[in-house]
């Protein structure tokens, strides 16, 4: 049947760190937004969090992180063919 192809366990590792980088914002910036949201319908008059700037600066390292993780995982794949 469909037999599984096993990666080299060097090309299976290739921007792991990054990516690890981008969940890690990622989850950064859901947490405030959970944060933010809790604090307003709990009353709060002043949001804590990062605001807006903050937010976006979060999310957009998040993104390049992904981006460039994804690229070199490609690029790796690439130079095996």
């Amino acid at each position: 049947m469909g037999e599984t192809k096993k990666e080299p366990p060097a090309l299976s590792r290739t921007g792991r760190g990054a990516l690890l980088a981008a969940a890690i914002l990622f989850l950064v910036f859901v947490a405030n937004i959970v944060i933010g949201k809790i604090a307003v319908l709990g009353g709060a008059t002043v949001v804590p969090g990062l605001g807006d700037i903050g937010e976006f600066l979060v999310l957009f390292g998040a993104v390049v992180l992904f981006i460039g993780a994804c690229l070199t995982r490609e690029r790796a794949e690439d130079s095996r063919k």
